[in-house]
């Protein structure tokens, strides 16, 4: 962890470099506690070890996702070198009321590259007819 310190680091498509355009200094901020508190690298390890520890875990979750029939809004980075647009389409599909906004100018971390433009198709899906209203 500790070479993610330095820019040039974070941005290797093995960092952070192909998860955000624009995001680098966000990036930068979310390492600080790793870096430098001893107690969050434990606990990050010990997530780390765990969530790689259930190999099945991301297929059950999926083989669940149909089960839930209300509206479902899945946006998807339209650049996306991670997760390939393709996948942002399967997702959607598997959801009997899913919806796919793709966002043009950004990686993975949509929130970090486009956040008015999320926010805007957030707004825009909640306030859709036949979104349920809580």
């Amino acid at each position: 962890m500790q070479q993610l310190r330095a820019r040039a680091m974070r941005r290797l498509p093995v960092a952070f470099g192909w998860l955000t355009k624009r995001g680098d200094a966000v990036t930068a901020r979310w390492l600080q506690p790793v870096l430098t508190q001893p107690e969050i690298r434990r606990d990050t390890v010990r997530m780390l070890r765990a969530a790689l520890a259930d190999k099945q875990l991301l297929v059950r979750a999926a083989e669940a996702l149909p089960a839930f029939t209300g509206p479902a809004l899945i946006v998807w980075a339209a650049e996306d070198r991670v997760m390939p647009p393709e996948h942002g389409r399967r997702l959607a599909a598997l959801f009997p009321q899913g919806q796919l906004a793709e966002v043009a100018d950004s990686y993975t971390l949509i929130p970090l590259d486009q956040p008015a433009q999320l926010g805007q198709l957030i707004r825009d899906f909640i306030h859709a007819p036949g979104v349920i209203k809580r």
